[in-house]
């Protein structure tokens, strides 16, 4: 049997060594994109991997009602930000070469950003009729 406090300081650690991963390897992502101009077909397995690990994370913390605390808010802000910096990013790099795909992709972006707030809030309401904290409507 394990004390909780170690089980507690075991998956602070862990967690701490997965946020150190995640933020060097969208740095790394970034570094491809921008300084060395990298075609996607280069690192398209990397970046896939980060991909995976991010909608894991999400998933698994939006279903478990780790969303909860200030959720509208903070995520929507969160969400646009993501879709402002990505095609400026994409833009600054010559990926995209117009105005108009900028446009394109802000418009498409909408969209996904809503299913993806969406999904959350979904999934944290799922918990929290499950656990109890909220009844049902």
């Amino acid at each position: 049997m394990k004390d909780e406090r170690i089980e507690t300081t075991v998956n602070r650690v862990a967690a701490r060594g997965f946020i150190i991963l995640y933020f060097l390897m969208i740095l790394s992502l970034d570094y491809r994109i921008l300084i060395l101009k990298q075609p996607l077909r280069d690192y398209w397995d990397f970046a896939a991997i980060w991909l995976i690990a991010t909608l894991f994370g999400f998933v698994a913390l939006a279903s478990r009602g780790g969303f909860d605390y200030g959720f509208k808010g903070y995520w929507l802000k969160i969400s646009v930000m993501v879709l402002i910096v990505v095609p400026a990013t994409l833009f600054l790099a010559g990926q995209i070469h117009s105005v108009a795909e900028v446009a394109a992709i802000l418009i498409g972006g909408v969209p996904a950003m809503g299913l993806v707030v969406g999904t959350a809030y979904f999934l944290n309401r799922r918990w929290k009729r499950k656990e109890g904290i909220e009844e049902e409507k």
